[in-house]
């Protein structure tokens, strides 16, 4: 007899009733998936990656008690026949459950993946980071849930006959360890991301230091230009010098103020284009 549950109370009310020893509440705070056989009854808590709903089955004789945010009331014709073979129902539900936690699993790891290529070309460190934390949780969720796929054989828990559904099983056992092993080879990824991350901030550093570097070239260059006229009509316009000397010959003082201008201007420019800076 399955009977399935919306409300986590009433879930638990019934479980506490079947069995009072259990403590519900520290194996549903658990995050990652779990499974505990002992005294006759099976217990099953496998959450989703971001619901806070979990997938819950207790198994107690011929009673199945499941709460879960997936729809476990429509199976495939093949399983529906099942049900009637001894343990097919608990079997049939553990399996349906197992199958479509490891499809939430590996429709987050398509997002995770579909980040990493837009990191690869804009690689931001904050981003990469978060996607870093997010790959780590679902490679524990997913070691998680291969466990308790091979408990479920090794154990040879009466509630889940594996030759009801051996082939899916295999199936299922096969899939996970897939989508485990391209966790754990994207981490590699984030790793590539960073790299390219310190590259790109290195580049934009040398950009940057460029950039300035044009700057105070021009700026040294404009003060020379500035500087050395200044400093010759300084020179020149000292009342001693220009009482003796200068006041006769102000053209002379004019045409040498242009020249030094004009010489300055002149050797700053050579100077410029020697650097060959390209402000990119």
């Amino acid at each position: 007899m399955i009977k399935i549950f919306g409300d986590l109370e009433e879930f638990k009310k019934e479980v506490k009733e079947i069995n009072k020893e259990i403590n519900l509440d520290s194996i549903l705070s658990l995050d990652f998936p779990f499974l505990e056989c002992e005294n006759g009854f099976t217990l099953m808590n496998l959450p989703l990656y971001r619901e806070e709903q979990k997938n819950s089955v207790f198994v107690f004789g011929d009673k199945i008690l499941v709460y879960s945010s997936i729809d476990t009331t429509t199976f495939e014709n093949k399983f529906k026949k099942m049900f009637k073979r001894k343990h097919g129902e608990s079997t049939v539900v553990i399996y349906y459950i197992l199958k479509n936690v490891l499809k939430n699993y590996s429709q987050q790891f398509d997002k995770i993946r579909d980040l990493m290529n837009d990191l690869d070309l804009d690689p931001v460190l904050d981003s990469i980071e978060g996607a870093g934390r997010t790959l780590r949780k679902l490679t524990d969720r997913l070691e998680g849930l291969l466990h308790v796929i091979i408990e479920l054989k090794q154990k040879e828990i009466e509630d889940f006959n594996v030759d009801i559904v051996s082939f899916d099983y295999e199936m299922l056992n096969t899939e996970t360890r897939h989508w485990l092993e391209r966790c754990r080879s994207h981490v590699y990824r984030i790793a590539s991301l960073r790299t390219k991350h310190e590259m790109k901030a290195n580049a934009d550093l040398n950009n940057t230091m460029k950039r300035l570097t044009v700057i105070m070239t021009f700026l040294t260059i404009v003060s020379v230009v500035v500087n050395v006229p200044g400093t010759v009509g300084a020179i020149f316009g000292i009342p001693a010098l220009s009482d003796a000397y200068f006041t006769k010959h102000t053209g002379g003082l004019v045409l040498t103020l242009i020249l030094t201008t004009t010489l300055s201007i002149i050797l700053g420019y050579v100077y410029w284009k020697s650097l060959n800076l390209k402000n990119d």
